[in-house]
């Protein structure tokens, strides 16, 4: 059902946003020493991934308006150690994708979107956050706007690889179950 809400062809339920987000690192194969573009403005976790897995997050000024990444400032940060961008869709607000798209596109860099703040939230072209990159994560903590009872997260994705790498991923690397 989250899936279709997303518009993505799948939704892989994990333990928390923060979960989401290192799985969603860890699919793309970022290693030691790998750049991640990520906005200065975001809660610890979208760095805190980023720095668990000994990569380098690589932080771009907030535009002082919506409080997102400035996609002007993406491009001047990317090297050839540049392995991701995650924008981060703030208090309900989509970062601007079709700029950002076009920056990773360029350079043939997956986008990961950190949409803990924005499930549901449709960007203007009308597909919803989570659905234009190459990953969506997003938080059901309880101060998000949608709270689970605790805690719990979500990865959304269109790529049909992807997701069965994250399938796998949120259950021990084990294909079948328990094998």
């Amino acid at each position: 059902d989250l899936a279709a809400y997303c518009d993505c062809k799948y939704a892989i339920g994990c333990s928390s946003g923060t979960d989401a987000l290192l799985m969603a690192l860890m699919a793309l194969d970022i290693k030691p020493g790998d750049e991640v573009i990520l906005p200065t403005y975001s809660f610890f976790a979208t760095a805190g991934v980023v720095a668990r897995l000994f990569a380098v997050p690589v932080f771009v000024d907030s535009d002082p308006v919506s409080f997102n990444i400035n996609p002007a400032l993406i491009e001047a940060k990317i090297t050839p150690k540049t392995k991701a961008i995650i924008p981060v869709h703030l208090y309900g607000q989509a970062a601007d994708m079709t700029a950002i798209m076009e920056i990773a596109n360029r350079h043939n860099i997956p986008v990961i979107e950190d949409g803990a703040q924005a499930i549901g939230v449709q960007y203007k072209d009308g597909r919803r956050v989570g659905s234009i990159g190459s990953i969506g994560c997003f938080s059901f903590y309880p101060t998000k706007n949608l709270g689970a009872f605790g805690d719990g997260g979500l990865v959304t994705t269109n790529d049909d690889k992807m997701y069965e790498k994250l399938k796998q991923m949120r259950n021990h690397g084990m294909e079948p179950k328990y094998h």
